[in-house]
């Protein structure tokens, strides 16, 4: 658990950053990224969009692989398998054919947080591969 903001500190120390720079480069406040930085407080959607912008292309899946890790509820680690593979564009879209439904009885929270996951993978097209990490989970689970 806590593996972005791991991650996040180091990328800060690596490349001399403050916590003012980040916060000025994100259109937050120091105070906020501080607490990014303790675990008190979890960065939102739009703000890991506008960070993946700012990071060096070797950083971005990193960082986000982290950020999709630390929301899987404590306990479910083992259902969400995580595998880089280098796969041509148009073996990332999922035929229809292909799509898990959510199951009618998961908890709101989690379908909600699926969801999420979801939006943040197809908003970014080097990360659309973790959209089957979401599948993944519904198809496991048994909820």
């Amino acid at each position: 658990m806590h593996q972005f903001r791991t991650l996040l500190s180091k990328f800060l120390r690596e490349t001399s950053w403050t916590q003012q720079h980040l916060a000025g480069q994100l259109d937050a406040d120091q105070a906020t990224v501080s607490r990014w930085l303790s675990g008190r407080v979890q960065m939102g959607g739009q703000t890991l969009k506008k960070l993946l912008t700012l990071l060096p292309d070797d950083r971005k899946s990193e960082l986000l692989e982290a950020y999709l890790r630390d929301q899987i509820p404590s306990g479910f680690e083992y259902l969400v398998e995580l595998n880089p593979a280098v796969e041509s564009e148009h073996s990332l879209k999922p035929k229809a054919s292909e799509l898990a439904e959510l199951p009618k009885t998961m908890d709101p929270d989690l379908r909600k947080r699926l969801v999420y996951f979801a939006q943040i993978a197809m908003g970014s097209p080097e990360v659309r591969k973790l959209i089957d990490v979401v599948f993944k989970l519904t198809s496991k689970a048994k909820l």
